[in-house]
C-alpha cells in the first residue's frame, strides 16, 4: 500500500525527539540561563567595584604621601631661608661661631625633628659648625676646621646652645669636598643634593643647600639643612595599605629613596659595613621587585609626569599600581608608587559566587519537577493524536480523537479529525490525478529530447569554445570545434580527462580560486585566466561557467571568449607608457609632471620660501681645451652624476646644468621646512665629492658654490622642448654668491645664514658689491657646528 512508507517515516522521527522533552529542555535551559547570566553579572559587578575602591584607595594613599613629602620638604627651605637672610643682613657674625650654633639651638623646636635633622653652615675656608638630632635623641654640636685640626668634633650642648663636654673625636674631615657643598658651588643658588649616605651614621640623608654671597658677589659660604629619609620610612611603615599592600619611594634612575617594609635603602657588605644604595629592581621583597621589573619593560619613567595606574601578574595573581611624580625646582625627582594585591578584595566576590552557584542549582532542580508535571499535562492529548496520524499513514482512514480540556489542544483534536476526513477524499481523487500525471510526463519527456537536439547543434557550430565537464572530478565529456581549436588538442586527447590531466591551467593554483567560486556561487562570469596549450602556448580567456544537471549527473558548462591578442596589445600599450612616463619624469619634477597630463597650457607656482644653490666647476673651461670631447662629456657626466646622487639623497630637485654650471633648489615643489639645511648639507657633500675627481694628481678640481634662500617662482613654459625653471631676485642672488665666490668656497647671503647659523659653523665674508643689489653682507659655510 502505498501509505505504507509515511506511516515507517512519521514512526521513526516520532523516536527522535520526545515532546515532553523538547517542552522542558527549552525551559530548564532559559532558567539556567537566567540565573546564571544574574550570577556572572553580580561577579563583574564585584570585580568592577573592587577596581573602583582600589584605585581610589590608591589615589588617596598617593595623595597622603605626596602632600606629607611636601609638608616634610617645606621646614628645611623655610629654616634656610631664615639663616641665609639672617647672615646677608649681617644679623649673624659668621666670625661668631657661637651665635650660628645658638642660632641653629632656638629654631631647633620650631619644626619636627622628622623634618630636620640637622643645620650648618660651611665657608670657603673649610670651617665648619653645626646642630644635629642624632640616632640616640640627642642634639650635638659638630665642629670641624682650623679649631679642631680639622677633625670632626661632637659636642654636647647646653641649655642656652652653646658646647660643652667633648663627645667624640672624628676622621678628618673638610665640608669643601662634601656632596652637598659641592652642589651648592654648582647650582649657584638653594637646591636639594643627591641622596647620599651619612658618613657618621648608616642612614639616607638629602640636604638642601644655599650659597651665600657678599655685595661683591663673592662666595663665603654654604648653608645647609639635613633631611633624614628614615622618617619617610617610618612614615610608610605607619600607612594601613589594604591587608599586604605596600608602597615605595624611588628616583628616576631606580634607587630607592624610601618603602613601607623593614628592608633598609641601601647594601652591606659580610661585615655589615653600608657598601652602596639599593636599586629598587633588586629588592629583596618580591611585590616591590616584580613592580619596578613591570615598570622598567612596561613604562618610560624619565617621561612620566602625571599619576598612571597600572595592573600586573606576581605568581600569576594580579596585583594593582599607581605610581605619583613628585618633583620641584630644587631638584627632587622622585616617583611615589602605591601596590594593592586584587586578592586582599576578592573573599566577598568568591563567597558570592558559591552562593550563586547553589541558587542555580535549586531553582534548576525546582524548575525540572514543575516541568515533568506540566508536560505529562501537555503532551498525553498530543501522544493521542500523534498514534491516530500513525493509523492513517498505515491506511486506517477512520480516525477519530478527543482533544482534552485544553482549548487549544481541543482545537487542534478538532483540526485532526477535519484533515482526516478530507484526507479519505484526496487519496480518491489522488489515482486519478496519478493517471494524469503520468500522461504529462510522456509528453514531455518528448518535448525534452527535441530541446537537447537544439542544443546539441547551437553547441558544436559555435565560435566561441564550449565545453562540459563533471562537477566531481572535472573531466571533459564534450567539447566543441572552437575549444579543440583553442587548446591544440583532439576530441580522443580530451575526452575523458580534466584540466589538470592535460596541464592546461597555466597557473594551478586558479583552480582553488575557480573551485571556491563555484562552491559560493554555483556560477561565474567573465573570470580572467591564463591556459597552456598542447604547444606550450599561453592564451588568455574570459571564462564563464554555470552547473547544470545532465543526466542526474552534475556537471558545469564552461565557455571561454579568447583575448590572447587583446591582452598582447594591452601589454604593448603599458610598456609604452611606462617609457614615456619615464622620460618625462627625467625633464620635470613628479608632481609638474602629473599638472601637465591633465593642463597643457603654462604653469607657474609661487613659493614663498625656498632655497637655492649654484655650484661652477673652476677652471673646466681651460681644462676643455685639452681633453677630448667625448673624454671631456664623460668626466662631467660623472661629476654631474654624483651631484645627482646627492640631490636624490637630500630630497632637493635638480633645476638645469649650464656647461660646468649646476643648479638646485629646496622646498620645491613640494613645500619643506628644512630646505635651507638640506641644501647646505648638499653643498658640504659637493665640496667631498669634487675632491675625488682630478685630472692628474697635481690638479684637482675645486667648485665655487652660492646659496641663497627667499621666494621664487617656479613653473613650465612653452609647449615644446619643456623644462621646469626657477625666476626671482633669490635666483639672481644665488648666482651672484656663486660668481662672485672663490675656488672652494661656499657663499651664503644673509637670507640663509639667518636660518642656519644654529646648525653650522659660518665665517663672515663682509659687505660686498652684488650687480643689481649694491652692498650685501655674506657669509662663508664652513662646516657643521659641534652640538656637542
Amino acid at each position: 500500500m502505498p501509505l505504507k512508507p509515511l506511516a515507517l517515516w512519521i514512526s521513526h522521527s516520532s523516536q527522535k525527539i520526545p515532546l515532553r522533552l523538547a517542552l522542558i529542555v527549552p525551559f530548564l535551559l532559559q532558567v539556567s540561563a537566567a540565573v546564571g547570566l544574574t550570577g556572572y553579572l553580580s561577579f563583574r559587578n564585584g570585580e568592577q567595584a573592587i577596581n573602583e575602591v582600589t584605585q581610589q584607595l590608591r589615589v588617596e594613599i598617593g595623595s597622603n604621601i605626596h602632600q606629607t613629602l611636601r609638608y616634610y620638604l617645606e621646614a628645611p627651605q623655610t629654616i634656610n631661608r631664615v639663616n641665609v637672610n639672617a647672615i646677608q643682613l649681617n644679623q649673624l657674625n659668621l666670625q661668631d661661631t657661637g651665635s650660628l650654633t645658638r642660632q641653629f639651638w632656638h629654631q631647633r623646636f620650631l619644626f619636627d625633628s622628622a623634618n630636620v635633622s640637622a643645620m650648618y653652615f660651611a665657608s670657603i675656608e673649610g670651617e665648619f659648625f653645626g646642630l644635629g638630632f642624632q640616632d640616640n635623641q640627642q642634639w650635638e654640636i659638630g665642629r670641624a676646621g682650623k679649631s679642631t685640626g680639622g677633625k670632626f668634633f661632637s659636642y654636647d650642648v647646653d641649655s642656652e646652645g652653646n658646647p660643652t663636654d667633648l663627645l667624640q673625636e672624628g676622621n678628618q674631615y673638610d665640608p669643601r669636598v662634601r656632596p652637598w657643598y659641592k652642589t651648592a658651588v654648582q647650582a649657584g643658588e638653594e637646591a636639594w643634593s643627591d641622596i647620599y649616605i651619612d658618613f657618621k651614621d648608616p642612614r639616607l640623608k638629602i640636604t638642601l643647600v644655599q650659597p651665600i654671597y657678599s655685595k661683591t658677589k663673592e662666595l663665603r659660604g654654604v648653608a645647609g639643612v639635613d633631611f633624614v629619609l628614615s622618617h619617610v620610612q617610618d612614615f610608610l611603615k605607619n600607612l594601613k595599605v589594604g591587608k599586604s599592600g605596600k608602597t615605595f619611594i624611588m628616583e628616576r634612575s631606580g634607587l630607592m629613596v624610601a618603602s613601607s617594609t623593614e628592608e633598609e635603602p641601601f647594601l652591606r657588605d659580610s661585615k655589615g659595613k653600608v657598601e652602596e644604595r639599593l636599586q629598587a629592581k633588586n629588592s629583596k621583597v618580591p611585590l616591590i621587585k616584580a613592580a619596578v621589573n613591570y615598570l622598567d619593560k612596561s613604562v618610560n619613567l624619565a617621561a612620566v609626569d602625571s599619576t598612571k595606574q597600572f595592573t600586573f601578574e606576581l605568581e600569576g595573581k594580579p596585583h594593582f599600581l599607581q605610581i605619583t611624580p613628585l618633583a620641584d625646582d630644587r631638584g627632587i625627582n622622585w616617583l611615589i608608587a602605591v601596590i594593592i594585591p586584587k586578592t586582599d578584595f576578592m573573599e566577598q566576590i568568591h563567597a558570592n559566587n558559591r552562593t550563586t552557584v547553589w541558587l542555580c542549582l535549586g531553582a534548576l532542580a525546582l524548575s525540572a519537577t514543575l516541568g515533568v508535571f506540566t508536560t505529562r499535562w501537555l503532551t498525553s492529548p498530543i501522544v493521542l493524536i500523534g498514534q491516530a496520524a500513525i493509523k492513517i499513514a498505515s491506511g486506517k482512514l477512520d480516525q477519530h480523537v478527543e482533544g482534552g480540556n485544553i482549548a487549544e489542544l481541543k482545537v487542534l483534536a478538532n483540526s485532526f479529525n477535519q484533515m482526516a476526513d478530507q484526507l479519505r477524499e484526496s487519496f480518491f481523487a489522488l489515482k486519478q490525478a496519478k493517471t494524469e500525471l503520468e500522461q504529462r510526463v510522456i509528453e514531455r519527456t518528448a518535448a525534452l529530447q527535441h530541446s537537447e537536439e537544439k542544443f546539441s547543434k547551437a553547441f558544436h557550430s559555435s565560435p566561441i569554445p564550449f565545453i562540459i565537464i563533471t562537477l566531481t572530478d572535472g573531466n571533459f565529456i564534450e567539447v566543441n570545434e572552437s575549444f579543440l581549436k583553442f587548446s591544440d588538442y583532439s576530441v580522443q586527447e580530451v575526452i575523458g580527462y580534466s584540466c589538470l590531466d592535460l596541464n592546461l591551467w597555466a597557473d594551478p593554483q586558479k583552480y582553488e580560486l575557480v573551485h571556491q567560486l563555484l562552491l559560493q556561487h554555483a556560477s561565474f562570469r567573465s573570470l580572467e585566466l591564463e591556459f597552456r596549450t598542447k604547444f606550450d602556448k599561453l592564451k588568455v580567456g574570459l571564462v564563464s561557467a554555470e552547473v547544470v544537471e545532465i543526466s542526474d549527473i552534475q556537471c558545469l558548462l564552461v565557455t571561454i571568449e579568447d583575448i590572447t591578442k587583446r591582452k598582447q596589445a594591452e601589454e604593448a600599450l603599458r610598456i609604452e607608457q611606462e617609457k614615456s612616463e619615464r622620460l618625462l619624469l627625467n625633464i620635470l619634477p613628479k608632481p609638474i609632471a602629473e599638472q601637465l597630463k591633465h593642463n597643457t597650457s603654462a604653469i607657474a607656482e609661487q613659493f614663498s620660501d625656498a632655497t637655492i644653490l649654484f655650484a661652477d666647476i673652476v677652471g673646466f673651461t681651460p681644462l676643455s681645451s685639452r681633453m677630448s670631447p667625448i673624454e671631456l662629456v664623460n668626466l662631467l657626466n660623472q661629476i654631474f652624476s654624483t651631484f645627482d646622487q646627492l640631490a636624490e639623497k637630500h630630497r632637493l630637485e635638480k633645476i638645469k646644468t649650464i656647461g660646468d654650471a649646476y643648479m638646485i633648489a629646496g622646498g620645491l615643489p613640494i613645500p619643506r621646512s628644512d630646505h635651507a639645511q638640506a641644501v647646505a648639507v648638499m653643498a658640504l657633500d659637493m665640496q667631498q665629492a669634487i675632491a675625488g675627481f682630478q685630472v692628474d694628481k697635481s690638479e684637482p678640481f675645486q667648485i665655487r658654490i652660492g646659496i641663497n634662500t627667499g621666494p621664487v617662482v617656479a613653473g613650465v613654459i612653452g609647449i615644446k622642448k619643456f623644462i621646469y625653471d626657477l625666476w626671482g631676485d633669490t635666483v639672481n642672488i644665488a648666482s651672484r654668491m656663486e660668481s662672485q665666490g672663490v675656488p672652494g668656497g661656499i657663499q651664503v647671503s644673509a637670507n640663509t645664514y639667518q636660518r642656519l647659523h644654529n646648525q653650522f659653523r659660518f665665517e663672515k665674508r663682509g659687505a660686498i658689491a652684488v650687480k643689481g643689489k649694491g652692498e650685501m653682507i655674506t657669509y662663508w659655510l664652513k662646516d657643521y657646528k659641534d652640538l656637542s
